[in-house]
């Protein structure tokens, strides 16, 4: 083969093999690391910081750990007073659904029916300022649904 034949299918393959693993899914043991990472740095803190306010109100807010429908996952349990839904949570999941990538879900509970939120395809994919402002909308949407 000419030399410049054999580079250029070097380059080529080179650049495929970069492609492929580009597109190939995380291992699911990195994906589970990385939203382990991301549920103390990221997601625990407003949810301290939305619980205290809550308990300010005279609420009984808890941060729950993995004891959503999917795990692992983080959960703030409002603890509404007086609240008529049973259960009343804003949370995020990992979800291992057939046929798709892990992703992580962003969701909100009011009894009975869950309402997903946003997912995203990695840690990464999540800031502060969006975490913050999906727990702010969702427990107005869990007062809403508990208003008299």
């Amino acid at each position: 083969m000419k030399e410049h034949n054999r580079l250029r299918i070097e380059r080529l393959t080179a650049r495929y093999a970069r492609r492929i693993e580009a597109a190939r899914a995380p291992a699911e043991a990195d994906f589970l690391r990385e939203f382990d990472e991301l549920r103390e740095r990221l997601l625990r803190p407003p949810m301290e910081e939305l619980a205290a306010e809550l308990r300010k109100a005279g609420h009984a807010p808890r941060i729950v750990i993995d004891e959503g429908h999917d795990t692992p996952s983080i959960e703030l349990a409002l603890g509404l007073r007086e609240a008529k839904a049973t259960r009343n949570v804003v949370g995020f999941c990992v979800i291992r659904w057939s046929g798709y990538p892990l992703q992580i879900l962003a969701y909100l509970e009011v009894n009975p029916t869950p309402f997903d939120l946003e997912r995203f395809a990695s840690a990464a994919d999540i800031g502060a300022d969006r975490v913050e402002q999906l727990l702010v909308d969702a427990v107005e949407q869990i007062m809403v649904c508990n208003a008299p």
